[in-house]
């Protein structure tokens, strides 16, 4: 029977987990061995995961139902469970969660888990009814698992506002791989005399790219726009974007960095956020970071030295906070940005602390 030390299972992987999986694996591989790390995904999502050698990958098969997604997971895991000695299950996300905690630890008391929501479902916009019931539904799941790794101070006080035991919480702050040197490529796309904005993440309701869009459109000619990202499925409601703006789609981290070297600062007005690993990419940059002041983010920003922070919900805050930036205050921003970088996010720190937590719950 072959061993995995540690198995990561994603119903899905888009956004931020598959970037936590490319910055977190190369450096667990390297701790414990090739063949001792596994990552169970969607079939649909494989080409999405760059992953070292030595990472044993496994995938499902993908519908178009989120039930049906973390239902055809919870097989794979069985099968992989009855081939292979697992040391730590590690979970990511709502409806990994939901579907692997209660099934794995009635079947199997030996494996340990650890669950990671990246984000607790409750954290965003919906009916006090839906809210107590996911609230519930979560309280009731964490007797199930051994740790509850949550990425920010602010997951962990929603977690115990909920009633989770604290006991059971650890937070581990999200990190990314430091580059070598910064790009120093001046990008040609921007006009010459405006405030220079950048936006990365996907148009949908969390995000606010909508909320960009709005300030960029009331600043006119005084500040011109790039939106790295795209439209997610199931969207409706299209961007309204305006002349100063534009498009970009999705770029490689090569393209990215040469936008980061040369804007003024990157914009992040999400309406809610557990973390924000993108505003980390931007202070490795050394570029200024203008964010909403919801969830994780002001765990990131500390306001008026490595960016500002803005009321959420508002365009005409985040255009306020736009204009009262000059050459001088960007500078000395981007400067304490990379610094805090350093000191805090750096994926290194991040892997430790994990690998600390397998080892407490293997020997608790």
């Amino acid at each position: 029977m072959k061993k995995i030390e540690v198995l990561h299972c994603a119903e899905t992987i888009k956004g931020g987990i598959a970037t936590y999986f490319r910055e977190l694996l190369p450096l667990q591989v390297e701790a414990l061995g090739e063949g001792s790390v596994g990552v169970v995904i969607p079939s649909s999502q494989e080409s999405e995961l760059s992953v070292p050698k030595g990472v044993r990958i496994f995938t499902f098969p993908t519908k178009n139902s989120r039930i049906s997604n973390a239902f055809a997971l919870a097989l794979v895991v069985l099968k992989l469970l009855k081939t292979n000695q697992i040391g730590a299950l590690h979970i990511h996300s709502t409806f990994a969660g939901a579907s692997l905690r209660p099934l794995i630890k009635t079947l199997s008391r030996k494996v340990k888990l650890v669950y990671c929501p990246h984000g607790w479902a409750w954290d965003r916009p919906m009916t006090n009814r839906k809210r107590k019931i996911t609230i519930l539904v979560e309280r009731l799941l964490s007797k199930f698992c051994d740790r509850i790794i949550c990425i920010s101070q602010h997951e962990k006080m929603l977690a115990v506002q909920a009633g989770i035991s604290s006991n059971k919480i650890s937070v581990v702050l999200n990190g990314i791989g430091d580059i070598a040197s910064p790009s120093t490529t001046i990008s040609r796309d921007w006009p010459i005399g405006a405030r220079k904005l950048l936006f990365v993440g996907r148009f949908d309701q969390q995000k606010g790219a909508d909320i960009f869009c709005e300030a960029l459109r009331q600043l006119n000619q005084d500040a011109c726009g790039v939106l790295v990202g795209d439209y997610v499925l199931g969207d409706a409601q299209k961007l309204s974007i305006p002349e100063n703006v534009r498009h970009a789609g999705w770029l490689n981290a090569h393209e990215l960095s040469d936008l980061y070297a040369s804007a003024d600062a990157l914009v992040i007005p999400s309406r809610w956020e557990g973390f924000g690993l993108v505003a980390t990419e931007a202070m490795r940059a050394g570029l200024p970071v203008i964010a909403s002041e919801v969830g994780g983010l002001p765990e990131i920003v500390v306001h008026g030295k490595t960016g500002l922070l803005f009321k959420p919900h508002c365009a005409n805050e985040l255009i306020d906070a736009i204009r009262s930036l000059d050459e001088k205050s960007l500078l000395l921003m981007g400067r304490a940005g990379r610094l805090r970088f350093e000191e805090l996010f750096l994926v290194q720190r991040t892997h430790q602390e994990i690998m600390n937590i397998y080892q407490d719950i293997k020997t608790a």
